[in-house]
């Protein structure tokens, strides 16, 4: 018999499900304890369950979507990405990162990636298939036990493997279950959902039971470029897409975080500062900048205005000092995040599903 996948169920069904098995009440609290605050991998630690409980409920339900393959630990920063095996044998990667007041999990939400934007080493894989929701959850469980048992309660981003939109029906799952006050407990202002641009999706998720923080991966101030970056997304224009991310923050009341990758002679020309400054007046938003970071590969594309082809280049310090400084103070609210993880293949748009160094 195939046993069910006890997380993949809502908080209110898995409570149902628990109750029908388990007296008296205490027990079905002392489980959800057990599953979600305590991250227990098999019933057989949860002790203070009858042994026979333990095995009946075994035989019925399993526990963990996830197994660890190796976790790879950057020298630079002490970043660690996980390379997961999922019970069909696909890998996943996740990576938990560190920071000055809280660590931050990077989840994934899909085996691979079907837009295929050209900086991505996720869209390189192709796509294999979307995750489940515990396989959602799981990461996140699995990336808190790596953590000290002091630590601070993490920041989660859904910038992972994947487009977290197109898997709308998993990740809104398990962002129920992320935010159940009886289970992980974590507050939508705690999560970020990253997302290349789905306009219906954004909006269904302004509507989600759980109100989270939506960023926009931007990535290039005019449509052209962004049809060269990004092609799978050229049927959604800039202006309407930032029109779609004022309206969920209208919404939610969530600001609405820009992501943008600069690239070295792409995305870094004094044109782009400009158009930026113009797209972004008056607006809700945030703006991140995102330095490039390479992958194994060497990654040419044809843009407006160039003859011939050109070469994606991560930019020096300067050049990203020197685009910040045409931004600033007409977008104020700007933010430089140099990648960690770089080093290992756990920085942003570097998550391949391939292993490296051990940690362990």
């Amino acid at each position: 018999m195939e046993r069910l996948p006890l997380k993949r169920l809502s908080p209110e069904a898995l409570d149902a499900w628990l109750a029908e098995r388990i007296q008296p009440a205490w027990r079905v609290r002392a489980v959800r304890q057990w599953i979600y605050a305590r991250g227990a991998l098999d019933w057989d630690q949860m002790t203070d369950l009858p042994k026979s409980l333990r095995a009946e409920l075994a035989a019925e339900a399993s526990l963990c979507a996830v197994e660890s393959v190796l976790a790879t630990r950057s020298p630079a920063d002490g970043s660690v990405k996980h390379l997961l095996r999922l019970a069909d044998g696909e890998l996943v990667e996740a990576v938990a990162m560190q920071g000055d007041r809280h660590p931050t999990f990077c989840i994934s939400s899909q085996v691979g990636c079907p837009l295929d934007c050209v900086f991505c080493e996720t869209g390189r894989m192709g796509f294999r298939r979307n995750l489940t929701q515990d396989e959602i959850v799981d990461q996140v469980l699995y990336l808190q036990k790596s953590l000290p048992p002091d630590s601070v309660r993490p920041n989660l981003v859904f910038m992972g493997m994947g487009e977290p939109l197109l898997n709308f029906e998993a990740l809104v799952g398990a962002l129920r279950v992320l935010g159940d006050g009886d289970g992980l407990g974590y507050g939508g202002r705690r999560i970020t959902v990253s997302t290349a641009g789905l306009p219906r999706r954004i909006l269904d998720l302004a509507a989600a039971p759980v109100k989270v923080g939506l960023a926009l991966s931007l990535n290039a101030a005019d449509d052209a470029t962004r049809r060269a970056l990004m092609p799978a997304l050229h049927k959604h224009r800039i202006a309407a897409l930032l029109d779609v991310c004022e309206e969920y923050a209208e919404r939610t009341g969530r600001r609405v975080t820009l992501e943008y990758v600069l690239i070295a002679g792409v995305t870094d020309r004094d044109e782009d500062a400009a158009n930026l400054r113009a797209l972004t007046r008056r607006r809700p938003f945030k703006l991140n900048i995102i330095p490039y970071n390479p992958g194994d590969a060497r990654i040419r594309i044809s843009i407006k205005d160039e003859v011939g082809q050109v070469e994606l280049r991560r930019p020096t310090p300067e050049q990203v000092e020197r685009f910040v400084g045409r931004l600033v103070p007409a977008v104020p609210a700007v933010t430089v995040r140099w990648s960690q993880g770089v080093d290992v293949g756990g920085g942003c748009g570097q998550l391949r599903a391939s292993a490296g160094r051990s940690d362990r």
